[in-house]
């Protein structure tokens, strides 16, 4: 059994998601992996699941984060994908790194009758923002100044990205394939 999730970064523009599939006995920290791998984050930071967001008094990720003595964290590893989703079209929020709070909808799809040993992208559209780049002010910057002619931060920005010289910057690519490559190395 299987369990397909649409992933949104909220308020990105151009909007940045991915449609994946994770094995069905996943639990939440594994889901946060997967995440990592398909967005192209790097596992730097701090991360939660809750219902809606900053405001829940309870969340799910590594216990001892609780900085108010109001909220309950309940560690990732032990709480299953399928205790939280249970209803297609139910809808969660996942947070990753809360200074530059990259914050995500998870849409639970569907459950699929089919085996799978690794989380897999099915499809996706946007390029991720690169870790530490400010949130979503700071990449809308960085993709503003990687689109001028010249510009004095733009040689450090492509050096940043890993660019090769012509290579340019495209905020609506996404390579499913890469994405792959990138989850099946998470999977060993």
């Amino acid at each position: 059994m299987i369990y397909q999730f649409h992933i949104t970064l909220k308020k990105s523009d151009p909007l940045v998601w991915r449609r994946i599939a994770v094995p069905a006995d996943y639990n939440l920290y594994q889901l946060h992996m997967a995440i990592q791998g398909a967005f192209g984050w790097e596992n730097s930071h701090l991360f939660q699941f809750s219902q809606t967001g900053y405001m829940d008094k309870i969340f799910y990720g590594y216990p001892g984060e609780d900085i108010d003595p109001e909220i309950t964290t309940i560690d990732a590893r032990k709480t299953k994908v399928s205790r939280i989703f249970k209803k297609e079209g139910q809808s969660y929020c996942y947070i990753y790194d809360f200074g530059d709070s990259w914050d995500h909808q998870i849409i639970f799809e569907k459950k699929l009758a089919k085996d799978l040993n690794a989380p897999y992208c099915l499809d996706g559209k946007g390029a991720c923002p690169p870790e530490d780049v400010g949130g979503l002010p700071g990449y809308y910057e960085m993709v503003k100044i990687l689109n001028k002619k010249s510009h004095p931060e733009k040689a450090e920005y492509i050096q940043w990205l890993g660019l090769v010289a012509g290579e340019e910057w495209n905020a609506e690519f996404c390579s499913i394939r890469e994405t792959n490559k990138r989850l099946l190395l998470l999977a060993k």
